[in-house]
């Protein structure tokens, strides 16, 4: 139990507080749907050295709590550690947290409640949290069929040169029967004509 509360203190850096019990009240930095059930951790406790574990930045009377699991009645003991932040500083604290989740825990930004980063004013870093995903879901779209048309007219350049060559080729052969032979020569061995350009 203590190694792991140790690699918290750790990655998280100096200022961090450790206490035993549950967080203040606050605002959770992940969807509620997200957060496991503490009846589903009741067998798991008092095996492995399991703690749960909340991270909790304050800044002023805003507090934004990060854990994995609802804080009720969890039968595990529980550490939080807390860290307070001038009011000023609500950006870098909520920063600090969702830098923890998604670099230490790895959770997937789109866990994360867009309300907070909306408060904290770190939409700019996480549009893609921040933004309804109809828009998101456009967004790609208008990528996708940008793409579409991109390689569309790619291709339709490809075929004008190809076809440019082909003419080109045919006038050649009409003119010069010699040109065949060349022609036959380069489709057996590319590569001898590959060599002469370079």
């Amino acid at each position: 139990m203590s190694a792991v509360l140790e690699q918290v203190r750790n990655r998280l850096g100096a200022g961090w507080e450790m206490y035993w019990g549950y967080p203040p009240k606050g605002v959770y930095l992940l969807k509620e749907e997200y957060l496991s059930d503490p009846s589903s951790l009741t067998r798991q406790c008092g095996r492995d050295g399991l703690v749960v574990v909340y991270i909790v930045a304050v800044a002023g009377d805003f507090a934004v709590v990060y854990g994995r699991v609802k804080p009720h009645n969890v039968g595990c003991p529980v550490a939080t550690f807390v860290k307070e932040f001038n009011r000023s500083e609500v950006r870098t604290a909520v920063r600090a947290l969702v830098e923890y989740a998604t670099a230490v825990d790895k959770i997937p930004v789109f866990q994360i409640n867009p309300e907070v980063l909306r408060f904290a004013g770190l939409c700019d870093e996480y549009p893609v949290v921040c933004e309804e995903p109809e828009a998101v879901v456009k967004r790609l779209e208008n990528r996708e069929q940008e793409k579409s048309e991109r390689s569309q007219a790619a291709a339709s350049r490809s075929e004008w040169v190809l076809g440019e060559v082909l003419r080109v080729l045919s006038d050649l052969v009409e003119r010069d029967p010699i040109y065949v032979e060349v022609l036959k020569k380069v489709v057996e061995n590319p590569e001898k004509l590959k060599k002469c350009y370079d």
